[in-house]
Formats: C-alpha cells, sequence, structure tokens
C-alpha cells in the first residue's frame, strides 16, 4: 500500500482543493493536515488525535477512513495490549521482522524502540503526596492553637482578676461549712426601742462579748463557736443562729442565760450563768 501521506496528498489535488479548504471543511489546523500529509507524526497533538484527524481528512477526501487508520496502526502502534509485539504483515513496508526482533530484545532491555513501556516510578510523587499533607497539617494545628483562647496555665499578669463574690455569697458559704461542722453562728441584736447588756462566751470560755450594752437597734457581729453561753438583761433581744431566730425567755429576774449548741437552747441556772467584766 501506498505511504498515508502520499495517498491523502494525491486525493487533495485529485479533488483540485487546497489546505485552506480542507482546514475549514475538517476544523483542523492546517499545520496538522500538512503534518498528515508529510508523516510528520510527532508534530501531533498524540496517537489519539492522529487517528481522529486521520479518519476526518480522509472521509472528506472522500477515502476509505478505516483502512488508512488501521494501517497508521499498524505501522506505529506495534503494541496492540499488555505490550505484545504485533505480527507484521509481508511487504507492508517499515522495519523488518528481523528488525521487529531485535527491537523486541531492545525493549526488554529497556533501550529498543518497540519495547515494552516503561514503568513509571511513583515512589517520589508518594513521598511528595506525603509532604505536602504534613504541610497543611502543621499550619492547621499551628492556626487552630493561635484561635483558642488562653489556658489556664496562662501567666497571671495576662489572666484577668477573679471578681471577688459578693457579701451575701461569702456569708451564704460560711453559713452552709458552719451547719456542715454543726457550728452555732451566734448574732445578738438590740430591740429598737431600748439598749440591751450582753455577755458572750464561746466554747473556749472566751468572752467574745464581754459585757457590752448595744444601743436601740444595735448588734454584734457573727461569732463562730460549738458551744455558746448567753446572759441578757431582757427577753426583747434578738439573738440568732445563721440567721434563725432563738426562743430565749427570761427568768423570774428578767435575765436571759442560755448555753447554746447546734439545734438546742438550755436555760442555765444562775450558778452556772457566764460573766463578764468591762
Amino acid at each position: 500500500m501506498a505511504e498515508i501521506g502520499a495517498t491523502l496528498r494525491e486525493a487533495r489535488m485529485r479533488a483540485g482543493i487546497d489546505i485552506a479548504e480542507v482546514e475549514s471543511r475538517t476544523k483542523i489546523r492546517a499545520k496538522y493536515l500538512r503534518a498528515l500529509e508529510n508523516e510528520e507524526w510527532s508534530l501531533l497533538p498524540g496517537p489519539t488525535f492522529v487517528k481522529s484527524f486521520l479518519r476526518t481528512y480522509a472521509e472528506t477526501l472522500g477515502l476509505d477512513a478505516k483502512l488508512l487508520v488501521e494501517e497508521y496502526k499498524f505501522r506505529h502502534e506495534p503494541y496492540e495490549s499488555a505490550g505484545a509485539p504485533a505480527r507484521r504483515r509481508a511487504g507492508a513496508g517499515g522495519p523488518t521482522s528481523r528488525g521487529v526482533r531485535r527491537g523486541g530484545r531492545g525493549g526488554r532491555r529497556g533501550g529498543g524502540a518497540f519495547g515494552p513501556p516503561k514503568r513509571t516510578n511513583l515512589l517520589p510523587l508518594l513521598l511528595l503526596i506525603v509532604l505536602i499533607a504534613g504541610a497543611v497539617y502543621a499550619v492547621y494545628r499551628v492556626s487552630k492553637k493561635e484561635d483558642a483562647p488562653p489556658s489556664s496555665s496562662a501567666p497571671a499578669a495576662t489572666t484577668p482578676a477573679k471578681q471577688p463574690a459578693s457579701e451575701a455569697d461569702a456569708e451564704a458559704r460560711r453559713a452552709a461549712r458552719a451547719k456542715a461542722r454543726k457550728v452555732v453562728r451566734l448574732r445578738v441584736a438590740a430591740p429598737r426601742s431600748r439598749s440591751v447588756y450582753v455577755c458572750v462566751r464561746d466554747a473556749r470560755g472566751r468572752a467574745v462579748v464581754n459585757a457590752r450594752t448595744l444601743e436601740a437597734g444595735e448588734r454584734t457581729r457573727t461569732y463562730d463557736s460549738q458551744r455558746f453561753q448567753i446572759a441578757l438583761n431582757t427577753a426583747g433581744a434578738r439573738v440568732t443562729d445563721g440567721g434563725k431566730r432563738l426562743s430565749l425567755k427570761a427568768d423570774a429576774r428578767g435575765v436571759v442565760a442560755y448555753e447554746i449548741t447546734k439545734g438546742r437552747a438550755r436555760r442555765l441556772p444562775e450558778g452556772r450563768r457566764p460573766s463578764c467584766t468591762r
């Protein structure tokens, strides 16, 4: 069979059309059409495009497109599958069968024109992918750390000062602790109409209120102890344990004398009443 390029060129010339007209009909650039006619396969994008351009060009000129494509595949694509060499037809042109055998041996050594395609080493590509993934992960961790709120271990200078609890909250916590320890939280307040004499001793015998006179409406601070002994000169005073008022009564002489423990108030006889001195 005649050369592929020569066949195309002769058919075009017989039809009396030039390259520009073929380009307009086929939408194939003129430089590719000339490459087909000159069999300059290296100037074409690749085997797939070569076969597509060849088929379109042949059909435009009224040639047997299938025959030309098969001839191109036979001459220039000797490996049809899995790298196995295709058989040559006698007298078809191109390398002889002996040349094919030499090319086959060269292919097995990796240097022949018709040898099996070289295997691509994917290891460098895999290493590059791993490095890129590691870099992306490192950037993500750094950005996440920068966006995170400061930890509790940050220097005291950068940590906002803790706001002090209100007096009511502190009092509530002290009351809760006192209740758990069975501690009396004693406070004495004078009635609004008159003053009151107060003497209070704690469990250690200390005079926490030492013969003090509370003026009308005045009150003591809160004292904590597991036991108190208290003496008042009037039953009108308000005595509380943790805010809860105790019911204390005066004796026949108008004296209020009690020993107070958690949940209990026991009246004291005259000989056991607490004494305080100014």
